[in-house]
């Protein structure tokens, strides 16, 4: 158990620091060949913050590991909204006065929404709801037309309070302004720590549920999940102690767009995801709950006080809770096989018979 905890830490630990590394390689490339600093702020670092997420899921998708995908998927657009946006107001009242984020915020629920309606669309997984590689398709396809729509907002906006504030954050290239070659090789190195990480924390989550004997979608839901947010609650914590409201929303807003469509539209083209029969349901409306939760933000300028920042994290704890419960109430694998006749190691159908 404690190997596989220091496994979970260490690949999580690559996968931020590879995160860091490809998005800062990435920004200078971008800027040296002419990419305007607000594009390089929607794209490429809101495509940074989701790269933890897209490491693991490719990795566990891979192996099979489709609870676990699937849990860090729902699980990290859940923490983003409970924990980072709750954390952030906390620290200082978000008041978003940037048109972008209100225009953006109708497109992250209609997203959000049709996600959920994939997982009825036939032909489904197996023949049961879940995300097959025809759904993957399309959500990456809507990648390219959500990069496109930004492209012509940021151009449209050029006033908006966001691009004044993501403008400093995306321009600063550090140590790695110096030269050309330093930038290729951070972007490679992070592309080879986000690998490894993804490796190693999807190894590490694997045999925590095994030694805890719970659902790999549940530790997708909680620890891997909060862990792989740990770039989003960077940001948004020092985003909202400087006074830009704007950044810290529209972090949480282009993290979670790009988790849906990107990160779960990869891994269900790499393995098909089945909606988990345990917690599944729970966790898909939980994540739209929360989402809706940011409609009066598109509809005003009304802003997220402390007492709402409380709010928000109670109802996270309460998300998280019902997980757990939903968890605990499953039969373990000896009580399922005593309820369908069916002996656990072998599988096959067992008669018992009860003597006087």
């Amino acid at each position: 158990m404690l190997m596989m905890l220091l496994l979970l830490a260490a690949g999580i630990t690559l996968l931020l620091l590879g995160g860091q590394l490809l998005v800062d390689g990435a920004v200078v490339i971008a800027r040296r060949i002419g990419v305007s600093t607000l594009v390089i702020g929607l794209t490429i670092v809101a495509f940074g913050t989701s790269a933890p997420e897209l490491a693991l899921n490719v990795v566990a998708a891979t192996n099979g590991e489709t609870g676990l995908a699937f849990g860090n998927v729902v699980g990290s657009n859940t923490a983003n909204i409970g924990l980072v946006i709750g954390l952030s107001a906390l620290v200082a009242p978000l008041l978003v006065s940037s048109r972008i984020i209100r225009l953006e915020l109708p497109w992250l629920m209609v997203v959000t929404t049709l996600f959920l309606l994939l997982t009825w669309l036939p032909p489904g997984v197996d023949d049961a709801p879940g995300y097959n590689r025809i759904d993957g398709v399309i959500l990456v396809l809507a990648v390219v037309v959500l990069a496109f729509h930004w492209y012509r907002v940021g151009r449209r906006e050029e006033d908006d309070p966001l691009t004044q504030e993501a403008a400093p954050d995306a321009g600063d290239a550090g140590w790695l302004g110096r030269s050309s070659w330093l930038c290729w090789i951070a972007l490679l190195v992070g592309l080879g720590m986000l690998v490894a990480g993804g490796k190693a924390a999807e190894v590490g989550a694997i045999g925590i549920a095994k030694a805890l004997q719970v659902d790999e979608v549940l530790i997708g839901l909680t620890i891997v999940a909060v862990a792989t947010t740990l770039p989003e609650i960077a940001t948004c914590v020092i985003a909202a102690r400087k006074g830009q409201p704007d950044l810290a929303v529209g972090t949480v807003v282009g993290s979670n767009l790009f988790n849906i469509v990107l990160v779960m539209g990869i891994t269900s083209i790499v393995h098909p995801v089945p909606v988990p029969e345990t917690g599944g349901w729970w966790a898909l409306g939980s994540m739209l709950a929360f989402t809706l939760l940011l409609w009066p933000l598109a509809l005003s300028r009304r802003n997220i006080g402390r007492l709402e920042g409380c709010m928000l994290l109670l109802l996270y704890v309460v998300a998280i809770g019902g997980a757990v419960w939903i968890e605990s109430d499953r039969p373990s694998e000896p009580e399922a096989a005593m309820r369908t006749g069916l002996d656990v190691r072998s599988d096959r159908q067992i008669v018992v018979v009860d003597h006087p």
